[in-house]
């Protein structure tokens, strides 16, 4: 068999279709299927800033999202990028929380700290939930588009074969993204869009 053909059959096994047993999703199967894959896309995410019970319980917060959501699904569309979507949303999360908790934390510890570095801590700090408040805003194609390139650092063709939408499209998406998040920055963060 060619390798086309290796990654068509691939392709097809991904498919959200492929776990459904009658009317019901069959999620002790994507569960055995995609523990290692979520494990990886959340560990690439993280590096060493999260203990592995934290990666576990993300782990099976993606599981329960997507089965709270299997409605929602589309049956001809790869599981993937749903549980990439999900894990590095719920990783995001967790990251924050970890890091306000450290950086208060340690900060408050810190002495040599001047009224500059106060300023530029808080500022980042909200730039960073200004961000976070704008990729909640985007739809699912774009947040999933967006989390592949920038995060898992995915070349923009290999984004449009696991969405099954041509690399035009994901270049396209990605420039409006940016612009998106641009203009919604400079007018300081998504309630003024």
């Amino acid at each position: 068999m060619s390798v086309q053909g290796d990654l068509a059959k691939l392709k097809e096994a991904n498919k959200i279709s492929c776990y459904q047993k009658g009317n019901e999703l069959d999620i002790e199967e994507i569960i055995t299927q995609y523990t290692g894959y979520l494990f990886k896309v959340i560990q690439n995410k993280c590096g060493n800033h999260l203990a592995s019970e934290d990666i576990e319980e993300i782990i099976l917060d993606v599981f329960f999202a997507i089965w709270k959501n299997r409605e929602k699904l589309e049956e001809d569309k790869d599981i993937k990028p749903y549980l990439a979507s999900v894990a590095h949303h719920l990783t995001s999360k967790k990251l924050a929380q970890n890091t306000k908790y450290m950086e208060w934390e340690e900060l408050d510890e810190r002495t040599d700290f001047s009224k500059d570095d106060w300023t530029q801590f808080i500022e980042n700090r909200q730039k960073m939930n200004n961000l976070e408040d704008i990729l909640r805003g985007l739809s699912q194609e774009e947040y999933t588009i967006f989390t592949l390139f920038y995060y898992h650092a995915e070349k923009t063709k290999e984004i449009a074969k696991e969405l099954d939408i041509s690399n035009a499209k994901v270049k396209t998406k990605l420039h409006r993204i940016r612009n998106k998040i641009k203009k919604k920055l400079e007018k300081g963060g998504c309630g003024n869009g």
